[in-house]
Formats: structure tokens, C-alpha cells, sequence
């Protein structure tokens, strides 16, 4: 069996942190959620992430800053851009490994894009 799939979730919002992060629990798993970008480019400078879903709207540095900062360190990493409107720049500009997902989704919505990115059934 492979190792669990780590992902580093961001969302300022501590309720919707909470309720997302236990959306996307899954025994295959390995769920880490932040507060911030700022949080998130610390985390990644210790740990390694098969996946990174970040909330737009973050205070200080937006989620498109953060994954702009992720993708020049780990060009490959999937990410995953989360927003409750539709996001007006193409995140395909960014590249075939980031996609977007306007909130709130169902499990089932972000279960079928962290497979489509991830490449195996996480």
C-alpha cells in the first residue's frame, strides 16, 4: 500500500479549516491545515507535500501568491485553488498541475480532483 498522501490545507477561517479538513480526512490521508500562506511557506521549508489547497482570500499573502511562491521552489507539486466565486484569471496559466474549485464543494468534488491531480485514489 502506498504511504498516505500529505496535504497541507490553507484557510484562514478556523471554522471552515476545521469542517474542510474533515471533509478531506481520509484513511490515505495525511491532512496538515493552516492559518496562513506565511504558516504554509514555513511548513513546506520543513516538511514535504504531495498536495497543496490553498483559499484565495488569505490576510497578508493570497493563495495565488502562495502557490505562485510553492510552484517556483516545487514547479511539479499539485495544487489545488480554492474560492467562493469564480476566479477571473485562468489558474491553467499556472499549468497543468493546478486547478481550481469554487466553494463550498461537496466531498465528493474535491475527492475526484485530488484524484484527477494526484494521479492514484487518495
Amino acid at each position: 500500500m502506498p504511504p498516505p498522501l500529505r496535504i497541507l490545507y490553507v484557510e484562514d477561517n478556523p471554522v471552515v479549516r476545521e469542517v474542510t479538513a474533515e471533509l478531506l480526512q481520509h484513511e490515505r490521508r495525511e491532512i496538515t491545515a493552516l492559518g496562513s500562506a506565511e504558516d504554509a511557506l514555513d511548513e513546506f521549508r520543513g516538511r514535504a507535500f504531495d498536495l497543496l489547497i490553498t483559499d484565495v482570500s488569505l490576510p497578508e499573502m493570497s493563495g495565488i501568491d502562495l502557490a505562485r511562491k510553492i510552484l517556483g521552489a516545487h514547479p511539479d507539486l499539485p495544487i489545488i485553488v480554492a474560492s467562493g466565486y469564480a476566479l477571473d484569471f485562468g489558474v491553467a496559466n499556472f499549468g497543468p498541475n493546478v486547478r481550481s474549485i469554487i466553494k463550498p464543494f461537496a466531498a465528493s468534488e474535491i475527492d475526484a480532483l485530488i484524484d484527477a491531480l494526484v494521479g492514484r485514489v487518495a
